[in-house]
Order: structure tokens, then sequence, then C-alpha cells
């Protein structure tokens, strides 16, 4: 190989190294979006879960003994991949929208309410 057929090699492998980088770089920045976006569904739900409980007469101590009883029950940390059949076709479809409780079922495109409590997965 010549000296400027190596340099061009080089070149383009750079090139390429740069192009996969800035596509890494993107899809964790959308990673990172989406993350935000499930964590403020779930911080939302808790505070709706919470007033509504307050105002039943719940207090804050007997919230702390549930929490304390799901976790000697085993609550892992770690949730499982949560979907809700479609009801149209049956597949699975998973919560990956921007918009809040909702899923869309990629292969009918029927919209499925995804509610925190009642997801099956």
């Amino acid at each position: 190989m010549t000296t400027s057929r190596r340099w061009a090699h080089q070149v383009n492998r750079d090139i390429n190294k740069r192009d996969t980088e800035r596509r890494h770089s993107n899809m964790l920045a959308d990673k990172q979006k989406e993350l935000d976006n499930h964590t403020a569904k779930v911080e939302m739900v808790a505070r709706v879960l919470w007033e509504c409980l307050s105002e039943l007469g719940v207090t804050r101590e007997e919230l702390d003994c549930k929490m304390k009883e799901i976790e000697e029950r085993g609550w892992s940390i770690n949730p499982p991949s949560y979907y809700r059949p479609c009801p149209k076709c049956g597949r699975k479809v998973f919560d990956y929208t921007a918009k809040a409780f909702e899923g869309n079922c990629m292969y009918c495109g029927q919209t499925v309410n995804m509610y925190p409590g009642d997801i099956d997965g």
C-alpha cells in the first residue's frame, strides 16, 4: 500500500469513528430524555397518590408502615420491563411515548393506556 492510500485509509477510519461516536452520543441523549420523562411520570403519580391518600385520612406513619411491609415482601429496585397487551392485536406494547401513561402498538397503531399499578409485565 502506498503512503497516500494508507493515509486515506486512516482518514476514513477516523471519520467513521467520529460518526459512530456522534451517533452513540445522540443515542445516549435520547435515552436520557426518555429516562427523565419516565421519572417525571413516576413523580407525578407519587404526588397524586399521596394527595389522594392524605385526603382520605392516611397518615405519613401509615404510609411508612406500608412501605416497610412491601420491602419485607421482597420488593426489588430493579423493575421488570413493563408492557400492556394491545387490545386490538394482542402484541406487547411498551410505554416509550412522550405522552404520559400511553403507548402505541407498533404493529397495528392502537393507543394503549398504561397506568402505574395496573401494568402487567
